[in-house]
């Protein structure tokens, strides 16, 4: 191809731009990818040598056809080559591209222009001596006109809209009054397509339809053919009244008539040999004699009956299913295009007559299929099911080819076509064919929405298509029956939960797993899985569940309502379920909040993340979906059942555990206490009835103190002004963690590391207690000790062994129950457990218990102190590293290393702690003096800007739904230079010319905490308050001491600063992370900042979330001694710096105070008294309308006193879109509705404002029923 410079544009549908990329490679064509933000992370933009994004709406940039050829002559493009979608089949637009001076790869305008009208394309093949099927000449403008046409033709036949394609304004009409009615339907459908092109993408098969075509809707009719075979030639011209044809390929296998399932060479043709030669020589005659140019299909329906056959349209493009056709003729039709398209820039015209006729084969060589996988919901009527694809693994064969754009990770857009791959298998016979597709697909996994895998599996096993009886009809009588759970409605919170969760990956990967283990454990016992099998976890009210197969199910945890098919079944108890009946979970009816649905042998289409199914929904991880389960969703079964598990083992009553409404909690003091809280405040922990707020979730259950602490000190160091401040360090797992003066209990999806001061740790025996405390309960701490702790865990693992015992034997006696309640020695000792007093250069050691499953290492006096963290890393490497005692490997389950602090997480009922703490104090002799060591670190420069309209929307949003005044509002960076004593310009150029070391990743997803190397750039910064709903992927912000990365769009509290890079990548697949470590940096890691304007930045965001972004960094060293040296030298010049900003933090902070206050004051105008609140909730007229997910008050819709109906909007939420984040649509509106099953309700009391923050299950309001 040397008569041009060998640079492309590819404008289609993305499955078929990285095919003519692939051929782009072979031939050494450099070739640019456009693109929109919702596929920027397509293999097509990966691949491409460079890609480009459009402006515009993602559902309008592909069909902008100026905008595409502005970029191709900015880009300096030779040639733009379409596809099968958008503008293939715009003669417009192709005559555009010849305009603009560029070359069209594909058939020439008036090709596309003639074939792109049905009627005119008819009489085109009757010319050219194809047979075409018996209709009107002309159009047909009247219904009247319409019915005497259809009698005079016979019935039945079909009436068409003259434009389009695919199967779109298409009726068959089989009477003279379904013509009448379907002569309307065609009518509107044709001014639909013309007024709205954009809907003409929705599938691959559909083509672009000019405003010529259908400015005045025509019809036209045509006899149909109900036994027929669709059956199309593949052509190739030259322009010049040359062609060939590479044999036929069958196509019958349709829905709505849109292609299924392909095959070449057809089955039918196969045992009629003589059809081939008349398919093929009236398709080159038509192509030849419109001087065709290019790829083209002539498509044919053919009368299974007599073999006659009939012409039913050209489609002047590369067809979807053309890579069999290469496959069985051993060609490459898009290189073919490129020779025809380099032959015609030549001047020659197009290629050679000879040279295209030499191309003409003979025979097939064997036999290929095609099926084409979608992500499409078969319960659904085949509706596209977009959504994040958590796994895409294909079966590969000898002889297989897959042409696919996604990968795990990929988000399928609702904008764009649901075709994710064409999975095609060559072989020497149909039958080794279709034995290797049936191999392919059912082995094939694609984990997320809905698609039709299975589908396709099961018309490779269909008899009838294996005989190769494939009419057009077959699918209306093709029976699938999936093995599947289809979920109707979804509950107040349904979440996908397996045991144990996530324990040991850390790094701002949540726990996960079910808050009440005990519970699920025993659903799986019932079924008879493993104890640690994924099943439903239901909070509050439960889903209504269709089984399309036969399933065991078992349902535990607190009480709820339990039917099948209306009537009611116990809990606790196996049961047998047939397919076609409906599981429906109704509210809880008394003590706890959580109920287990377990389901014999899983969810297996359920996809793993770092080895659980666990669903973490505050960062989208894991799961269904990274979210709680919604109706429509599709939860796959395995399709056997064991016929040993029979019978219906049930859990009597009594050896159930206990849900009451007052709980006692036992626990243990620690990390901090001593020191921290006075006396009197311990004594309020442990002797008061704490009340749960109605602020309880997975992440945090927010407790109601009789006060607020006194406090045994003033501040919080240099962790922050607030006595519960404290230098970050890692959070153990049921820690008292304190916000401020509020307290809240952190469980399994909890952040791994913060600066509030934790008190109290829930031993491990009561998490499943943590699980069903619900809003309202009260709770009271009891304090044991670390070996009653022990004993109460392992009588809760012997009550677990005897109910799976009893279970498999069917026999309960002598099975204890689980006890709920404990009296404790007293003897429960202090939170720290040891000290090492500093020796030389080698800090203090605390040793601070956290629970029985959590050491924490602290080591100073809570400093920010590099010389810690250097501490801290060593120590870490050498726990965690290959060096380590068999005993410690096998124990030891994560650690959380901070600035001065390491948490370990280990496994208390196996390890001893004093074991564990003699062997740390030993390890500290051998680390010995670090403070001149140098550390090996990667130096990272990363773009910052100052500017981001993202974040000045976030600031405008928080202003308008969460507070609308704070001396930090609205330019943070000002408040922040203000905080420190510097000058805007100041801090900006501390950030671009200093350098931060990152000293913890975690928190949520990788979050990058760093400290100023020079600690004459350190500042300080309280937090927003409250934290924002929205914080932008990227955002660099400031609190407390430290610097941070925000690595995703989340909730966030740190002022923000500016823009960069984000350092997260969910599946690994970006340049610098793995699917091993998703987040990008590391301890010791240092960052540098070079300042880029916003529209620089955004191309870098671009970049990033395309894949195509490389982070720079180097190796370097950083050496201690010098880092000391900077710290003596500068002690001066540091101090006399601090009581400077100490002087402005006193005034900011007293102004604070006052602005906090009118807004508290603001918000109890409105507030309910909780005694008021308990009152109405003890009335059983009085119901609840519960928030669906943790999220913020935008609108509430109704007042006090509107009498309200059956699903009505009541109230909008705004939250984080959490799957479709990835494609950037950050903040997502959940409407809360009245439930379904109300009748006559008012609104007895508004529980909430605009922009206040709820919890998953938090009351939005109260309704009362009236008779």
């Amino acid at each position: 191809m040397s008569s041009w410079d060998h640079t492309i544009l590819t404008v289609e549908t993305v499955d078929d731009r990285v095919r003519i990329i692939r051929t782009a490679k072979a031939l050494k064509i450099k070739s640019i990818s456009i693109y929109t933000s919702a596929d920027a992370a397509s293999l097509h933009v990966a691949q491409a040598d460079e890609a480009v994004l459009l402006p515009g709406s993602n559902s309008t940039a592909y069909t902008d056809g100026d905008e595409i050829i502005k970029i191709a002559k900015d880009k300096g493009v030779d040639a733009i080559i379409p596809g099968y979608g958008f503008l293939s089949e715009n003669a417009d637009f192709a005559r555009s591209v010849g305009k603009a001076g560029l070359v069209w790869v594909g058939p020439s305008a008036e090709s596309i222009e003639a074939f792109g009208v049905k009627h005119v394309a008819r009489e085109l093949a009757e010319k050219a001596g194809v047979p075409i099927v018996p209709g009107t000449k002309g159009l047909v403008e009247t219904a009247d006109d319409a019915v005497k046409e259809s009698e005079r033709i016979g019935f039945p036949v079909m009436l068409k809209a003259t434009g389009g394609g695919g199967g779109m304004g298409l009726v068959v009409c089989h009477t003279s009054q379904e013509v009448k009615d379907g002569f309307e339907t065609v009518r509107s459908r044709g001014e639909t397509l013309f007024k709205n092109p954009g809907l003409l993408v929705a599938s691959t098969s559909y083509t672009y339809t000019s405003p010529e075509t259908f400015a005045d809707s025509p019809r036209f009719i045509e006899r149909y053919v109900p036994d027929g075979h669709h059956i199309e030639v593949q052509v190739f011209g030259n322009g010049q009244g040359q062609a060939i044809h590479f044999g036929e390929r069958e196509c019958s296998i349709q829905r709505r008539n849109q292609k299924v399932i392909e095959e070449c060479p057809s089955p039918f043709v196969e045992k009629n040999p003589t059809l081939r030669e008349k398919l093929g020589s009236t398709a080159v005659s038509l192509a030849e004699s419109m001087k065709y140019g290019s790829a083209g299909t002539i498509e044919y329906i053919v009368d299974d009956k007599t073999g006659e056959f009939y012409f039913l349209e050209m489609n002047t493009r590369l067809q979807v299913e053309h890579g069999i056709t290469e496959m069985v003729y051993d060609v490459d039709l898009v290189e073919l295009m490129f020779k025809q398209a380099d032959a015609q820039l030549s001047g020659k015209g197009g290629l050679s007559a000879d040279y295209l006729k030499s191309l003409q084969p003979s025979k097939p060589v064997g036999v290929a299929i095609e099926a084409r996988v979608y992500a499409e919901n078969p319960l659904r009527d085949y509706a596209p099911s977009p959504g994040l694809l958590q796994m895409v693994q294909w079966e590969q064969l000898e002889g297989s080819r897959i042409d696919t754009w996604v990968f795990t990770g990929t988000q399928v857009s609702p904008n764009y076509d649901p075709l994710l791959a064409k999975v095609m298998n060559h072989a020497k016979t149909r039958d080794a064919a279709i034995k290797g597709m049936d191999i392919l697909l059912s082995r094939s996994m694609i984990c997320g929405p809905p698609t039709n895998l299975e589908y396709l599996a099961a018309i490779m096993q269909n008899e009838t298509f294996q005989s190769g009886h494939t009419l057009t009809s077959f699918l209306k009588t093709f029976d699938f029956a999936p093995s599947v759970i289809d979920v109707i409605s979804a509950g107040a919170y349904t979440l996908v939960q397996d045991l144990p969760g996530r324990p040991t990956v850390g790094k701002g990967i949540p726990h996960s797993g079910p808050m009440d283990p005990v519970a699920l454990s025993i659903a799986n016992m019932l079924v008879g899985n493993e104890k640690g099998k994924e099943g439903l976890e239901i909070t509050l009210s439960g889903p209504e569940l269709r089984f399309l197969g036969s399933a065991i199910v078992a349902l535990t945890g607190a009480p709820m309502d339990f039917t099948l098919d209306g009537s009611p079944i116990p809990m606790w108890t196996r049961k047998h379920i047939k397919a076609g009946q409906k599981l429906k979970i109704g509210k809880t009816t008394g003590g706890g909040c959580r109920s287990y649905l377990a389901v014999y042998g899983g969810f297996p289409k359920v996809a793993d993340y770092f080895g659980s199914k666990s669903t973490s929904p505050l960062v989208a991880i894991g799961g269904y979906q990274g979210r709680a389960l919604a109706p429509g969703d599709l939860l796959a079964m395995v399709n056997e059942i064991p016929k040993t598990l029979g019978g219906h083992p049930s859990v009597p009553e009594h050896l159930r555990p206990q849900y009451p409404t007052s709980w006692e909690i036992m626990a243990m003091p620690g990390p901090h206490q001593e020191g921290y809280l006075t006396d009197e405040d311990v004594d309020m922990i442990y002797s008061s009835e704490l009340k749960v707020s109605h602020n309880a979730s997975r992440s945090g259950i927010r407790l109601v103190p009789p006060r607020a602490p006194q406090w045994s000190r003033k501040d919080g160091g240099e962790g922050g002004s607030h006595p519960s401040n404290l230098v970050e360090y890692g959070y153990p797992l049921g820690t008292l963690n304190w916000t401020g003066d509020d307290p809240c209990i952190f469980p399994i999806d909890c952040p791994n590391f913060g600066g509030f001061l934790s008190s109290t740790t829930v031993i491990r025996a009561d998490w499943w207690k943590l699980g069903q405390i619900k809003a309202g309960n009260t709770m009271q701490y009891k304090r044991v000790s670390l070996e009653e702790a022990l004993s109460l865990r392992k009588k809760v693992e012997e009550y677990l062994v005897a109910i799976h015992k009893a279970i498999e034997s069917g026999s309960f006696e002598g099975v204890q129950a689980l006890e709920t309640t404990y009296s404790p020695s007293g003897a429960y000792g202090k939170a720290v457990v040891a000290e090492r007093p500093a020796k030389g250069n080698e800090p203090q050691v605390r040793y601070r218990q956290g629970g029985d499953d959590h050491l924490l290492v602290e080591y100073g006096n809570e400093q920010f102190d590099l010389n810690h963290r250097c501490r801290v890393t060593a120590l870490e490497k050498v726990l965690r590293g290959p060096d380590a005692p068999a005993w410690l490997k096998e124990t030891l389950t994560n650690t959380v290393g901070c600035c001065t602090s390491l948490l370990l997480f280990y496994n208390g009922a196996k390890l001893d702690r004093e074991r564990l703490v003699k062997y740390l104090q030993s390890l500290e002799d051998q680390l010995g003096d670090l403070s001149k060591i140098k550390v090996p670190c990667r130096r990272f420069r990363l773009p910052l800007s100052f500017e981001s309209k993202e974040q000045t929307e976030a600031t405008q949003r928080y202003m308008e739904t969460q507070r609308p005044h704070a001396p930090y509002l609205p330019d943070n960076l000002e408040f922040t230079a203000k905080n420190n004593a510097f000058s805007p310009d100041q801090l900006k150029h501390n950030l671009l010319n200093g350098t931060l070391m990152t000293v913890v990743v975690g928190f949520f997803c990788g979050n990058t905490v760093s400290l100023p190397v020079d600690p004459r750039m350190r500042m300080a910064s309280p937090k927003t308050n409250p934290s924002r709903v929205f914080t932008p992927e990227g955002t660099f912000g400031w609190g407390g001491s430290c610097g941070s990365i925000y690595p995703v769009d989340s909730p966030g509290g740190y002022m923000m600063l500016g823009r960069t890079v984000p350092c997260f990548d969910y599946l690994g697949y970006k340049d610098g992370f793995s699917l091993e470590k998703p987040w990008l940096f590391q301890d010791f890691d240092l960052l540098t900042f070079y300042q880029v304007t916003e529209e620089e930045l955004n191309e870098k965001l671009g970049y990033f979330r395309s894949g195509r972004y490389k982070f720079e960094w180097d190796d370097v060293e950083f050496d201690m001694a010098e880092h000391n040296k900077l710290l003596q030298d500068t002690a001066e010049e540091v101090k006399q710096l601090r009581e400077k900003q100490t002087k402005v933090q006193d005034e900011l902070v007293a102004a604070e105070n006052e602005s906090l206050q009118k807004w508290r004051e603001d918000k109890e105008k409105n507030k309910v008294d909780e005694s008021t609140l308990d009152a109405l909730l003890a009335d059983p007229a009085i119901s609840t309308i519960d928030s669906p997910m943790d999220a913020n008050v935008w609108k509430v819709l109704v007042d006090e006193g509107d009498e309200i109906k059956a699903n009505q909007v009541c109230a909008i939420l705004e939250a984080m879109k959490l799957v479709e984040k990835r494609c950037h649509d950050v903040v997502a509106e959940i409407s809360v509705q009245a439930p379904w099953d109300i009748k006559k309700c008012k609104v007895e009391k508004l529980l909430v404002r605009p922009g206040e923050i709820v919890k998953a299950g938090g009351r939005i309001a109260l309704i009362r029923q009236e008779n």
